[in-house]
């Protein structure tokens, strides 16, 4: 009996952000790789999407967003048995020390400032996920 091999679990990426823009380009940006992209647009839709998802493996999130900003959502992942040890990107256009401190302090793993290209976003990504390319 040919039994085809089990298909490797398929690497998870939320990104929470409230502009369409931001969430459109990072997840084109990450089109190549071979990771399911979930969007949400603030830090409480964000905590309603991870709850539903059994393995998230890496979180991108802007810091200003309505509803719950990005330093609550890290605070609330950080407090999740389930979570706690998922990498987080922050990806925001605040540029002063102060924000990149409280950041890294809530618990983000790695600050990219807005605005960024493609190869910055794959670049961090692929320091805390094992990805490959797409064939072309």
């Amino acid at each position: 009996m040919n039994e085809e091999p089990q298909s490797k679990h398929k690497q998870v990426v939320l990104i929470a952000d409230d502009s369409s823009t931001v969430r459109k380009f990072v997840t084109f940006s990450l089109a190549s790789q071979s990771l399911e992209v979930v969007t949400a647009v603030d830090g409480m839709d964000a905590l309603e999407k991870i709850s539903q998802i059994p393995q998230v493996d890496l979180i991108i999130v802007d810091l200003n967003m309505p509803n719950m900003d990005g330093f609550e959502f890290i605070e609330n992942v950080r407090g999740s048995e389930l979570h706690r040890n998922v990498p987080i990107i922050i990806l925001s256009s605040e540029r002063g020390e102060e924000s990149k401190r409280r950041g890294i302090a809530v618990g983000a793993n790695a600050y990219i400032e807005k605005p960024f290209d493609a190869k910055n976003i794959e670049y961090q990504v692929s320091k805390f996920l094992d990805i490959k390319k797409k064939p072309a």
